[in-house]
């Protein structure tokens, strides 16, 4: 059954203009001097379909976008909607919340965002100056969203496109002794959370919602966490993850970590951070699942592997972008002038 069969209320457009944007030796681009970076980015035309809505006032519309995600997102991975009939946020939340995917929150993610009230999270107040590698959402907790929608209120007056990224194709040039030196040790992410939010990190209070010190410790030990406050209530954990995963539909063996944006090595490149901390006093790193350090040069290759896969996104005012959040990674570029951009996790 074709895509166009089953959403006759949807007709495919392209995403656009045909565009390159540089990477390699970007400001504010963690690891982006190291030789495994690509010179630039093609858009994702071709990789992303995009469907325009035939006649916004028809009536059924809801499912139809439900039909056309279910029927396009096991290939492709991801596809963009334009022209749904959405007034802002609230709109884009009664989309999501009326396509039936159970809702997931954001209890325990690292992400610079405000804790806004309904579904929909702004996708991240992180310093605009800085570009966010590909990365596939929560993929360093055991419960991560299945499906990741991006809705775009207002577009930056330059740059803010999202690089998309085929976690597949990655895979395919993952060398082997990486994939099974990784495969057999796995990755410990460590963070290192003050009480409340400063420049460039959330505190304990927003990651876990709560204010009680119990509450957390009680959230940490059930989660099977190794944690130890600090001083001034500043929190310490760790926790063993596997660097791969298995795709619940497919049975692919997917590479599903955040062991490169969550390495210290991305605050080194962060214009709010000293450059020369050792790597457990930023808000976070990563090492090997037995705690031994991963090398930096290690971590940048493989931050240029992300990139050479990586397509980019130009969205426009009302588009909704959505993603099989295992197959799919995003990120954003660096931009300038306001740029509203809100995210809702579904399972």
């Amino acid at each position: 059954m074709t895509t166009e069969a089953t959403a006759p209320a949807f007709h495919r457009v392209e995403l656009g203009a045909s565009f390159r944007l540089p990477v390699r030796g970007r400001r504010f681009l963690a690891g982006s001097a190291h030789e495994s970076f690509p010179d630039s980015v093609p858009d994702a035309n071709g990789t992303i379909p995009a469907f325009a809505v035939a006649d916004p006032a028809s009536s059924g519309l809801t499912a139809a976008v439900r039909e056309l995600i279910d029927a396009t997102l096991p290939a492709s991975g991801g596809l963009l909607l334009r022209g749904l009939p959405l007034t802002g946020k609230p709109g884009f939340e009664r989309l999501v919340a009326d396509l039936g995917y159970p809702p997931m929150g954001y209890r325990g993610g690292i992400a610079v965002r405000r804790n806004d009230t309904g579904t929909a999270l702004a996708t991240s107040d992180e310093d605009p100056r800085i570009t966010l590698s590909p990365h596939n959402e929560m993929a360093y907790l055991p419960d991560h969203p299945r499906k990741v929608f991006f809705y775009c209120e207002t577009a930056a007056d330059e740059g803010g496109e999202v690089p998309v990224n085929d976690i597949r194709e990655t895979g395919r040039i993952l060398p082997d002794d990486l994939r099974a030196e990784f495969a057999e040790r796995g990755v410990r992410y460590h963070r290192r959370l003050a009480r409340t939010a400063t420049a460039g990190a959330m505190g304990w209070t927003e990651t876990f919602g709560t204010e009680d010190k119990d509450d957390v410790a009680e959230h940490l030990a059930a989660s099977g966490h190794v944690f130890e406050w600090g001083a001034g209530d500043e929190l310490h954990y760790h926790y063993r993850r596997d660097a791969f995963t298995t795709h619940p539909d497919t049975g692919e063996r997917l590479w599903f970590n955040q062991i490169t944006e969550l390495h210290s090595s991305y605050w080194r490149a962060h214009p709010d951070f000293p450059a020369d901390l050792p790597d457990h006093a930023y808000p976070a790193t990563t090492s090997y699942g037995d705690g031994e350090p991963i090398d930096e040069d290690t971590i940048a290759f493989l931050r240029g592997l992300l990139w050479r896969t990586t397509r980019a996104v130009r969205m426009r005012p009302g588009d909704v972008l959505v993603l099989d959040n295992q197959v799919l990674q995003h990120g954003r570029f660096a931009f300038t002038g306001l740029r509203r951009h809100f995210v809702s996790l579904t399972r």
